[in-house]
């Protein structure tokens, strides 16, 4: 027959559990294994330490046999030496009149630990992933405010400069070939120099203003402004359904279509000029289109033109909002521009109303 109690014994020698023996009387009188160092000298009563203090009647409970036993699950830093988690367990021997405490290794609260201290990792992941993504944040909101200052000097520093540049050109030609034609040559100077002097106040104005501010855009206003500054013919065809969208994406509108305009009046020697703004459905709620159509003397695509970002202006434009701006031409067929930009989609119980 196997000797359980000196196998117990052994294992307690060797560290794997602890053992201890304690009187009646409650006072410690064995005790071998560093897991039960917690409890008090020999001959010291066992409510003396602090994983016992206080279980008096516990104990009494136990030798009473009012209960089976006394888990103590958990345990830890009972002892300086004791870094793992422990359960101790304290039952009354009923033949030998003395409790026995049986103190092992907590498997569960060990599992417990591990899983903390990966839920601990994972959290502190977590916030390095959030930092980095923050900082990610903060770049992308200065690239974005950087873009948008690109944009706003190209729409108004150098198109005022170059129309500058191109009357500096002529008045210098007619000193000598036209003299009498340098009056209204200079005029034309100080008209451009004026126009560009409001078109950098208006992008100052813009800079002023956070980018989810909502327009109400004047496009009837805008193409009328430049049919009689430019004596381009224009068309407008508006749907209904898509003057919602036309609204809410206002600013980006406006942005695009005087990129366009300019387009068409600096390069494009076009005699018509229509747009067109309609709403069609999308693969997730709605989008608006707007065509802008010249039929001017187009250009080849495929043909680099450094120094030039306008174009690139446009779609970037389109792309802060979600949408697309896309440019279609060739030499002697006119240029179209398509913005497509998504639009928000009414509410179900809204248009129930409206059927109604």
């Amino acid at each position: 027959m196997i000797d359980l109690s000196a196998d117990l014994l052994a294992a307690a020698e060797a560290d794997v559990i602890g053992l201890a023996v304690i009187g009646a009387d409650r006072s410690m009188q064995r005790k071998t294994g560093r897991l039960v160092e917690w409890l008090p000298a020999i001959g010291i009563d066992c409510c003396e330490c602090m994983l016992l203090v206080g279980m008096e009647a516990e104990l009494a409970a136990l030798a009473a046999g009012q209960r089976d036993m006394i888990a103590l699950a958990g345990v830890r830093g009972a002892s300086p030496d004791i870094t793992q988690p422990m359960t101790a367990v304290v039952r009354w021997n009923a033949s030998l009149l003395h409790y026995f405490v049986i103190a092992m290794p907590d498997f569960a609260g060990r599992q417990v630990e591990t899983l903390l201290g990966s839920e601990r990792r994972a959290r502190r992941l977590m916030e390095q992933q959030l930092e980095a993504a923050s900082a990610e944040v903060r770049f992308a909101s200065l690239a974005r405010t950087r873009l948008r200052l690109a944009r706003d000097l190209h729409d108004t520093l150098v198109h005022s400069i170059v129309a500058l540049l191109t009357q500096i050109r002529l008045i210098r030609h007619y000193l000598t070939a036209d003299p009498a034609r340098v009056a209204d040559s200079l005029a034309t100077a100080e008209d451009a120099a004026a126009s560009g002097l409001s078109r950098a106040r208006e992008a100052i104005d813009r800079l002023r203003t956070p980018d989810d501010f909502k327009l109400d855009p004047d496009v009837e206003g805008l193409l009328s402004d430049f049919a009689a500054r430019s004596g381009v013919r224009v068309s407008m065809q508006i749907d209904e359904e898509a003057r919602p969208g036309l609204r809410d994406c206002g600013l980006t509108i406006q942005r695009i279509l005087s990129e366009a305009l300019r387009n068409v009046q600096t390069h494009a020697q076009a005699r018509r000029v229509s747009f067109h703004a309609y709403d069609e459905p999308a693969a997730v709620g709605r989008k608006l289109i707007v065509e802008i159509r010249d039929d001017g003397r187009g250009f080849d695509l495929a043909v680099p033109t450094p120094g030039h970002f306008g174009l690139l202006g446009m779609a970037e434009f389109a792309e802060l909002v979600g949408g697309s701006c896309a440019v279609e031409s060739a030499p002697g067929q006119g240029t179209l521009v398509r913005i497509s930009l998504p639009v928000a989609v009414p509410p179900a119980t809204s248009a129930g109303v409206l059927a109604d």
